[in-house]
């Protein structure tokens, strides 16, 4: 189950986000993005650019460098919300990431021109964000439970008793 968040706002365009791992590529998520238009404009010729980090790269169109967008496949008319979905490659889970972004977009407005508008945004990518949820039965997980149980059981053995003569430094410790 997904639970979307938050992710910017402003008076066009409200945007909310989803991060799933991949099944496929371990290297891999992919963010679903949530476009709703709030306003009254047409929005158009929207793209997404988020800036890379080290470890964390959008997947670019082919011919693509760096700073260019990937553009939405869609356009928003007023009230109407749409999904995207953008993938991003991973060179390690082990770290946190926050990347900034910006979805840059022309709003027409009926019979008054047209204005080129931004929409700043920090997407965070928590380190339970690579991770895929998988059904465990209940088979399965008895026995993992048990094995681990019994590994644990096995392994332990009781503590030496203290033989240490009694003194002002052993008797805290000895009981």
């Amino acid at each position: 189950m997904s639970s979307y968040c938050l992710l910017a706002e402003n008076a066009y365009v409200k945007m909310t986000y989803d991060i799933q791992g991949s099944l496929q590529k371990d290297s891999q998520v992919t963010v679903s993005i949530v476009l709703e238009n709030q306003s009254s404009s047409f929005l158009k010729s929207m793209e997404l650019n988020v800036l890379d980090s080290l470890n964390t790269k959008l997947a670019r169109p082919e011919g693509s460098s760096v700073h260019d967008g990937v553009p939405v496949p869609f356009q928003l008319p007023p009230g109407i919300s749409n999904e995207a979905q953008f993938v991003f490659t991973i060179q390690s889970i082990v770290m946190a990431q926050k990347l900034k972004g910006t979805l840059s977009f022309i709003a027409k407005q009926n019979g008054e021109g047209s204005t080129h508008e931004k929409l700043d945004f920090k997407l965070h990518f928590s380190c339970t964000s690579y991770l895929i949820t998988t059904p465990c039965y209940r088979t399965s997980w008895r026995k993992s439970v048990f094995t681990t149980i019994f590994l644990w059981w096995s392994a332990w053995a009781p503590a030496p008793p203290c033989t240490a003569a009694p003194s002002r430094a052993t008797t805290s410790a000895c009981w």
